[in-house]
């Protein structure tokens, strides 16, 4: 099978708000972007995927579009968007952007029509949405349609006086979900997709992909997720989608979804497949959760580190897709905790545990998606008010918490693990005031420990985090990393990420001790014709009868 370039290439995730303000409006641009293009290319990046830069009042950073044709004033302009696609091709870099076709912004033009039976075009735009007239209790009270709970919290539905109806939102209420029953509705996404593929732009990341279908019975349920992601027929309305304007475009896509069988993962990104390209799936991202937890429930949950879950879910997904589809690795996205605080040590193994981590990951096969920020060992947040937290998500659990039971501290806490906020503070660039992000105060604030961990001191050492990513993905490229096969050493373990990567080239031996104690380990492979390539401390001896430090790891490679 010939190759295709994004089975190469290493994506590099913008968060486009936090990554550099080129206009000292305290939010991160295009312009900024374009700044930092030379950095992401040294840095060993091929595509740039960019967080939604649409029009949109900001209600959840982006993915509430108020308009698909036009650039958040936040931003910039068209003009930007297409300078820097000019100036990514020109540097041999593709430039992806997330597609959001699940929803709009309650402030969008069809909405507004759609909820207005006075509007001139209110017939038209109300059949875009999900509707449902009100049920009535015993004593004649308005009732919901159903009992189902949003992902931010709180019901899905919300009450629309103008047409006595409630429409459903399985994010925010901010957030109407779109009617993909509707021709006339697919037709315009059609042709928005269209239009910005003509712009330019190499790929998309499908947001939200596997919740475009919905149960038009609506049972109810409690929380009814059930009844509003990854129902069978969503997967017709993505083969249209692909048929349509993907495939005959010849643009890369990248899908979203969460837990899916072997006949779901091939028919979501097989070879033969007539969705997508990749699947970003979530099976390694909230391996720590505590089920006994009721006063933060869910994923906000903090506890113990299930490591044989995170190696399970890779095992899993490069055994489904085999050879019969491409597979996707990362450790977290815009909507997780940042890896360090997650699954390292942000405090006195910090630098160890960000080298552990890429390692682990980095030499796996697969296309990888580097998060912005990962590269330099960025960690979660230290805030200290509720008012420092900028997610909508934020504010709405923090009362589903406060209501549960937990203190004030304790749900604070719980929002520093594990709000999305962590991965979207400010690029720390330099030790300068506000990281270098800005001349101003930022949007958000900045980590308060940007002065000790920053991109202008690691580009001056060889020892920093930065410089390992640098050498790892240089690593990737120079013996066919992607293309390999895998296989992993007990798996069963709660202490060890090990595994063995055989590609055209080389032997990859990757040992890695999860945890922050020391640990004893029995080598199972023989160390013959194997030599040293990475160490995350100094001194590290590889002998068959090992003690391994705190986060300690390695990497051998045998030609």
């Amino acid at each position: 099978m010939k190759r295709a370039w994004w089975q190469e290439a290493v994506i590099y995730q913008v968060y486009l708000r936090s990554f550099k303000d080129s206009n000292g409006d305290g939010i991160g641009d295009f312009g900024g972007l374009i700044e930092k293009l030379d950095y992401l290319k040294n840095l060993g990046v091929d595509a740039i995927w960019v967080s939604p830069h649409y029009e949109s009042p900001m209600d959840d950073n982006g993915y509430d579009i108020s308009d698909f044709y036009q650039v958040s004033k936040d931003y910039g302009s068209i003009e930007d968007v297409k300078a820097l696609i000019n100036e990514a091709h020109q540097r041999d870099m593709k430039i992806l952007f997330d597609l959001v076709l699940n929803h709009t912004s309650d402030e969008h033009p069809w909405f507004e029509a759609a909820k207005d039976k006075n509007h001139p075009d209110h017939e038209k735009y109300h059949d875009y949405y999900i509707w449902h007239k009100p049920k009535y209790d015993e004593h004649g009270h308005k009732m919901m349609p159903t009992n189902w709970r949003s992902w931010f919290g709180g019901p899905v539905w919300e009450y629309n006086e103008s047409t006595d109806e409630y429409y459903l939102h399985i994010f925010s209420k901010k957030m109407p979900d779109l009617n993909w029953r509707s021709e006339a509705m697919k037709d315009d996404l059609k042709a928005m997709t269209l239009w910005w593929i003509n712009q330019g732009v190499d790929g998309f990341r499908v947001d939200a992909s596997n919740h475009l279908e919905k149960d038009w019975d609506f049972p109810d349920g409690h929380p009814g997720y059930e009844y509003f992601s990854s129902l069978p027929k969503h997967h017709e309305y993505l083969e249209e989608m692909s048929k349509e304007v993907f495939k005959p475009n010849n643009v890369m896509t990248i899908g979203e979804a969460g837990g899916a069988t072997k006949e779901e993962a091939l028919r979501y990104c097989g070879f033969d497949s007539d969705e997508f390209d990749m699947l970003i799936h979530f099976g390694h991202t909230w391996a720590d959760t505590d089920n006994q937890n009721f006063l933060t429930p869910g994923k906000w949950a903090k506890g113990n580190l299930r490591l044989r879950e995170i190696k399970e879910s890779f095992a899993r997904w490069y055994e489904m897709l085999g050879n019969k589809g491409w597979n996707i690795i990362y450790w977290h996205n815009h909507d997780q905790p940042r890896i360090l605080s997650h699954y390292g040590d942000d405090g006195q193994y910090r630098k160890e545990s960000a080298k552990m981590l890429a390692y682990t990951l980095y030499f796996m096969p697969g296309t990888p998606i580097v998060y912005q920020g990962e590269e330099i060992g960025m960690t979660n947040v230290d805030y200290q008010e509720l008012n420092d937290f900028r997610d909508v998500e934020v504010y709405t659990e923090y009362d589903n918490f406060i209501s549960f039971g937990a203190s004030h501290e304790v749900a604070m806490q719980a929002l520093r693990d594990r709000a999305r906020d962590n991965a979207r503070s400010p690029f720390q660039w330099s030790s300068e005031e506000y990281a270098g992000f800005s001349d101003v105060k930022p949007w958000m604030n900045v980590v308060g420990n940007y002065k000790e961990i920053n991109l202008e001191d690691q580009l001056q050492s060889e020892d920093s985090v930065y410089q390992t990513y640098k050498h790892v993905l240089e690593n990737r490229k120079e013996d066919d990393i992607a293309f390999g096969e895998i296989t992993f050493i007990d798996l069963e373990s709660e202490d060890f990420y090990i595994y063995l990567n055989k590609t055209r080239f080389a032997t990859y031996y990757v040992v890695a001790n999860f945890t922050g104690e020391t640990k004893n380990l029995t080598l199972s492979e023989s160390l013959e014709g194997y030599h040293l390539l990475h160490q995350n401390y100094p001194d590290t001896e590889v002998i068959k009868e090992m003690i391994l430090r705190p986060y300690e790891a390695f990497v051998l490679r045998k030609k």
